[in-house]
């Protein structure tokens, strides 16, 4: 801890350690325990509530109005049976013709001789004559509702005019006539029906005026019938309210004539829905109408509450929601939220503090251990640095001081003082070396400003070559240089890429055995140019290879006793990085290593 609180970072990584986790939890807890939550949750149900309400209310008025505008009334008895509209027999209403009984007696006659000899002569093919007995008899008001339908058909294909005219006047005659238990206007409605059809006039109004007046004493057996041959006349007719209305009222007719009809809004047969109008009648109201009225219910809903959407319940639904039940269409509408609620958001944004409180909390102590892991190893990064530029230091520092000492006092023989003083100098050189070495390596880790400029390759490794040799002709080391005379420029501070090359050479003069030869190749491959200096060393373990580039770092293989401070491949790497390339060690076949110093070529040169 006295690391953590000795260091502005560590205080820093201490502080949001416990603050961030802290706010987190702390947001976490305001909204899982502050109310927030059920507070949104509440007033979403009261929203939803209020949505479903609209709903049903609009639902029930439409429906309600449905039911008092309906075409089709239904009667209930006594008992709560249907007794009307629809009849339940056929019943054939013929006019008694006027006159005495002489001249009744001729004129049926004479009906059924001329309708008798029509209907012959067109079952032999013989359409003008059989119109000639048609209009004979249509003439003296003898033809029945049968023959005028059969007097109209074969007349509309030359004049249809005439035909029109033809059952107008039958309409007149037999105007509450009953024709094979259909009213008879009804059938000359559809006739005309067909012609408009087939001369491509669609007038469907008139048909539908005949359906309301004439559907009530049809039977309600016979309105599917009647429908298929209105639908089949008039195709746009299919899905019209008015007929679909029909076709219910008729079938829920047929299912209550023998038992009560139920006294609330409930389903009924083909998809309608029974609304009690009154005490005494009974509307069907068709599926197609139905639709129209949840759906004007649902938008209404969303007007009212527009986050909510209604709809029916399903599987998937959460029991919690709000409901209600719709008895007319026996379903269940169920409040959805429009888009995702606060609730759930909240819900998630909780569930998000409390993961993020854990996860900083874990990392902020991840955090804080490396940190001061990485402080424990600077701390001894400190101490290694002192003890090696202290054991670098004193040695030559002491023999500086031995030989001044000596020189001093006059007890080194006149003739051996030359030899002092050049040991003297010697020393104090590699003295200044190793400070040199020192600043070089601080200045690249601060990141100082580098003498750029350009410098061909060939000069560059010269110049390496050249301060390393002192150190190869100590151990006897020759050196095999191999570099093609055409290298590129490179774009860098000269001094200390030199100082590079010479450390790789002292270090490979430092642990190659005496006497081997260390060889150096020089290359450019792309835009890189690649200088190698390979030893008969020890070589470096592949667990090391990237660690010995490390500040104060020496390889376990180094023989014991080898001199040095563990910062001349430290100053390679920096040196590297600072100009844009970068220093590997591999295995060199044989035995011993080969480190590669990689930098890139000058803006604008092309590498030969």
């Amino acid at each position: 801890m006295f690391l953590m609180h000795g260091s502005t970072r560590h205080a820093w990584a201490f502080a949001l350690t416990l603050a961030l986790p802290a706010t987190f939890a702390a947001v976490w807890a305001w909204l899982e325990h502050g109310g927030s939550i059920d507070g949104a949750l509440a007033s979403e149900r009261t929203h939803a509530e209020q949505a479903l309400a609209v709903a049903e209310q609009t639902f029930t008025a439409g429906l309600s109005q449905a039911a008092a505008h309906a075409s089709f009334g239904l009667q209930l008895g006594t008992d709560g049976h249907v007794v009307a509209p629809f009849q339940d027999a056929v019943e054939n209403v013929v006019e008694e013709p006027t006159g005495n009984l002489a001249k009744q007696v001729n004129i049926a006659e004479q009906v059924n001789i001329a309708e008798q000899a029509a209907h012959a002569r067109l079952a032999a093919g013989d359409r003008a004559g059989a119109l000639q007995f048609f209009a004979h008899a249509a003439a003296d008001h003898a033809l029945t509702p049968e023959g005028y339908l059969a007097y109209a058909a074969p007349l509309a294909r030359s004049d249809e005019q005439a035909a029109r005219a033809v059952l107008a006047q039958a309409r007149q005659q037999y105007a509450e006539t009953m024709c094979d238990g259909l009213p008879f206007a009804l059938l000359c409605a559809l006739q005309e029906t067909t012609w408009n059809r087939q001369a491509g006039r669609l007038a469907d109004d008139h048909l539908l005026a005949e359906v309301q007046q004439s559907a009530p004493r049809v039977p309600a057996a016979a309105i599917p019938a009647l429908l298929f041959a209105i639908t089949s006349a008039a195709p746009t007719l299919r899905d019209d309210p008015h007929l679909l209305e029909l076709r219910a009222a008729a079938a829920t007719a047929l299912q209550f004539r023998d038992r009560r009809a139920p006294t609330s809004p409930s389903p009924g047969p083909l998809g309608c829905a029974l609304v009690q109008r009154d005490e005494h009648s009974l509307a069907a109201i068709p599926a197609v109408v139905l639709a129209q009225l949840r759906r004007d219910a649902f938008a209404a809903a969303a007007q009212r509450e527009a986050t909510f959407t209604i709809g029916p319940a399903s599987g998937s639904a959460p029991t919690s929601s709000p409901s209600c039940t719709i008895l007319a269409l026996a379903e269940t509408w169920i409040a959805f939220p429009a888009t995702t609620p606060t609730s759930t958001l909240l819900s998630y944004t909780a569930r998000t503090c409390l993961v993020l409180a854990i996860t900083t909390l874990v990392l902020g102590n991840l955090l804080l251990w490396r940190l001061t892991r990485r402080e424990h190893a600077v701390a001894r990064l400190r101490a290694d640095f002192v003890d090696i530029v202290s054991h670098e230091l004193r040695t030559p520092l002491t023999a500086l001081s031995l030989k001044a000492e000596m020189l001093a006092h006059g007890d080194v023989p006149a003739a051996r003082t030359p030899h002092y003083l050049q040991a003297l100098h010697g020393d104090v050189r590699r003295l200044a070396d190793q400070v040199e070495r020192i600043l070089d390596f601080g200045r690249l880790e601060k990141g100082a400003a580098l003498r750029r400029q350009a410098i061909p390759a060939r000069e560059l490794l010269a110049k390496g070559l050249w301060a390393g040799r002192t150190a190869l002709r100590l151990v006897h080391q020759k050196v095999e240089v191999e570099a093609p005379r055409s290298l590129p420029n490179l774009e860098g501070d000269v001094e200390v890429l030199s100082r590079a090359l010479r450390n790789l050479l002292e270090n490979a003069a430092k642990y190659a055995p005496a006497g081997s030869s260390v060889a150096v190749r020089a290359f450019a491959e792309g835009q890189t140019l690649h200088v190698e200096i390979a030893d008969r060393g020890p070589g470096v373990p592949v667990a090391e290879r990237r660690a010995v580039f490390q500040p104060f770092v020496r390889s376990t293989t180094a023989p014991s006793g080898t001199p040095g401070s563990g910062l001349g491949l430290a100053l390679v790497a920096a040196a590297a990085k600072a100009h844009g390339g970068s220093v590997q060690v591999r295995e060199r076949e044989g035995g011993g290593s080969i480190f590669t110093l990689r930098l890139p070529i000058a803006t604008g040169e092309v590498a030969s």
